[in-house]
């Protein structure tokens, strides 16, 4: 094999491994911690009356989500129709809006929240 060849074979196996990489998020950006503030829960707390109430109005989730941390939340919140039997739909809101909600269902869990 040619040295041009071992060149051309060694960028096509960075480039894979680099692909590889980015796909199990080791070189995503990292995120900042999420924001546990009684103004990030006020927020957290707008999302799930805009975006959850329709459907949770008569489901009482502090018990559902008692002991969750804010990152648990925001890892469920990304999972939804994955959650549970009832198939909930996929998150729709934004990115600000998921870190928001994680951190307004980590109060409501630990009783510093109530669901609206």
């Amino acid at each position: 094999m040619t040295a041009r060849a071992w060149i051309a074979l060694a960028f096509a196996a960075a480039l894979v491994g680099a692909e590889l990489a980015w796909d199990a998020g080791l070189l995503a950006p990292r995120r900042p911690p999420l924001d546990e503030s009684p103004a990030a829960v006020a927020a957290g707390q707008a999302v799930f009356a805009f975006r959850c109430a329709p459907c949770h109005r008569d489901v009482p989730l502090p018990g559902r989500v008692a002991g969750w941390s804010a990152q648990r939340a925001y890892e469920v919140i990304g999972r939804l129709p994955e959650v549970g039997r009832a198939g909930m739909p996929p998150f729709q809101g934004t990115e600000e809006e998921r870190r928001a909600l994680a951190s307004f269902l980590a109060a409501l869990g630990a009783g510093r929240a109530r669901q609206p």
